[in-house]
Order: C-alpha cells, then structure tokens, then sequence
C-alpha cells in the first residue's frame, strides 16, 4: 500500500506593508530593482528618524510570494510596533516614497537567507494581473453569467422540456435505484435537448447581433459565451476590450476568456494570438518585468503551475518504491 505523507504547518499572524499604487503604476515603474531599493529607502529613513523607528521596521524584507496583495509589499513576522510603524509609513508618504497600506498576513514565513529573487517578483506581478478578474468588480466576474436574454430564454425551455419528465416520474411505480435510474436517464434526454435548442438561439444571436446595440455591460458575457461556443469570438472580443484602458485588463480578461472555454475550442488559437500582442504592445510600456508578468500569464495558460503535479506524484511513487527496497 502507498505510503502518504501529509505535512501541516502554521504560522503566526504577520504584518505586510504594500505599496498602495493602481497595479498600473507598478507596471510601469515599479520593477524588481527599485522594489528592492524601496525597502532600503524605507530602512535609511527609518534610521533618520530615530531608534525607535528604526526597530519599527527591523526585519521587513521584500515579501515574495505575496499573499493576493500586489506587490510590492515588506513583511515581517515578528512583533511590530504598529503604532510606530504607521507613523514611519506616513512619514514616507510625505518623503515621496509613495503611499502605503498596512495589513496583516498567515502566509508562512520565507525560507532561506535571500528568497527574495526577480523570478518570483514577476510571477507575483502575474498573479496580480489574474487576480484583477476578481478585484476590479465592475469590470469582471468569475464565473461568467449568460447574457440576459439567452439566461431567460434556457430558463423556459427547461421549464418546458422537463416539467412533465419530473412529473411522470414522480408517479413512475418503480422504486429504489431503479427509479432513480430511470429518473436521471429522461431528465438526462430532456436536458440534451435544451442543450441542442439553447445552444442553436446562442449561435444565432453571437452572429446577428450589433455589440454596438447590446449594454456594455452586458459585452463580456457575451464575449464569455463566445468564447464557450467558439462562435463570433473576435467581434465579441473586440467589443469587450474596447472600454478597458489598460493592457494588464486586457490581458486579464483573455486569461478570463481562456477559462472559460478551457483552452480547447476554435477559440483558443485567437485568444493566445491577442494575448501574444497584448505582450508585445506592453513593451514599450511597462518594465522588464511587467512585461514579462504578461508573458508568464501566456506561460502558465499552456503549462500551469499545478501542471507538474503527475511528475510530483511519479517522484512520490518512486521515493516510496526506494523505502521499500531499502527496508
């Protein structure tokens, strides 16, 4: 039998300071280097103001992987002087380093002497960019809802196409697992049949449809749908794209798009096409490092970061098959 381990560990509330700039903004400016050197800054300025600042921030170091606050964020997990710390973080808002907010954190403390490497920096850029699916509310939502109409609309061929199953069945003289069964059997034939009906009215409508007549709001539900059917897919794209002012939001929303349809429908092709572009474009626009946050957001579409989960497991068989023989 297979041998499991299971190790569980927990850590102590900590503190995280965070830059408290638009995602944008360190995009643009804010790359791994003068991350870095914002922590010095905050450590010579805390020097400046006396010992007690100073201890105040003793022991922050750049916090790598973030815990869903965009980075970059300074963490500490041993007992802070939060009063003093506020005070030192508002002196540095007035310095110009840049507005801060202060926030608490369970993730586990780094390891090692210097965890703190450019390769995770941008990969927490990366999940930052994803995370504006949920974050920025009024642009996104996750799971994507249909559109009005075509919610409305499967709503009644349900009601009309399984109502009598449900009832003939709940007179069905049978019983036990056998009328269970039989039950899942109909109600299955029935749901095929709105699924064929739906999806026919889905098509016709991606394809008759002026975006220009149809919500704003309303764009990238359709534009989600699109992307599920693989139909009308780059209008629907466009028209979702077109309000958002940022290349990150872009990028989000392709990555949005890609999950919905799992990357494996006619739409993928033009969904990696755009998000190639969207990379190209940020180049002369956001750092180094910016741009390759974007990248790896293209990256991990194609190979996840749980994707190497079977070689982990393979690697697990084997160690396990290695205790065997030595035992």
């Amino acid at each position: 039998m297979r041998n499991m381990r299971l190790l569980i560990e927990c850590s102590d509330p900590g503190l995280v300071v965070s830059l408290a700039e638009e995602l944008e903004h360190v995009l643009r400016h804010v790359d791994f280097a003068r991350a870095c050197a914002l922590g010095r800054e905050l450590e010579a300025l805390a020097r400046e103001l006396g010992p007690a600042f100073e201890q105040s921030w003793r022991g922050f170091r750049l916090e790598v992987p973030n815990d869903g606050g965009h980075a970059p964020s300074f963490g500490n997990r041993e007992p802070v002087d939060e009063a003093r710390l506020r005070e030192l973080l508002d002196q540095a808002a007035k310095h110009d380093l840049g507005p801060f907010e202060l926030r608490n954190t369970l993730l586990l403390p780094q390891d090692g002497p210097t965890p703190e490497t450019r390769e995770q920096y941008v990969r927490d850029l990366a999940d930052s960019i994803r995370s504006a699916v949920w974050e920025e509310g009024t642009i996104f939502q996750m799971p994507v809802a249909l559109p009005a109409s075509m919610a409305i609309y499967r709503q009644q061929l349900v009601n009309e196409h399984t109502a009598s199953v449900l009832s003939a069945q709940a007179n069905h003289p049978t019983v036990g697992q056998c009328w269970v069964q039989d039950s899942v059997k109909r109600l299955e034939q029935a749901l095929g049949e709105v699924n064929t009906r739906a999806e026919a009215v889905m098509e016709y409508e991606l394809a008759r449809l002026d975006p220009a007549d149809v919500e704003s709001a309303e764009h990238i539900r359709w534009a989600a749908l699109a992307a599920r059917l693989g139909k009308s897919v780059e209008k629907w794209l466009q028209a979702a794209m077109e309000p958002l002012a940022y290349l990150y939001q872009q990028a989000a929303l392709v990555w949005l798009l890609w999950t919905e349809c799992r990357g494996w429908n006619p739409a993928r092709p033009l969904l990696e096409k755009r998000l190639e572009d969207i990379a190209e474009r940020a180049a002369g626009v956001y750092t180094a490092d910016g741009v390759d946050a974007l990248r790896l957001v293209y990256d991990d579409l194609h190979h996840p970061p749980w994707g190497g989960l079977r070689a982990l497991l393979a690697e697990g068989d084997a160690a396990d098959e290695d205790d065997s023989v030595a035992q």
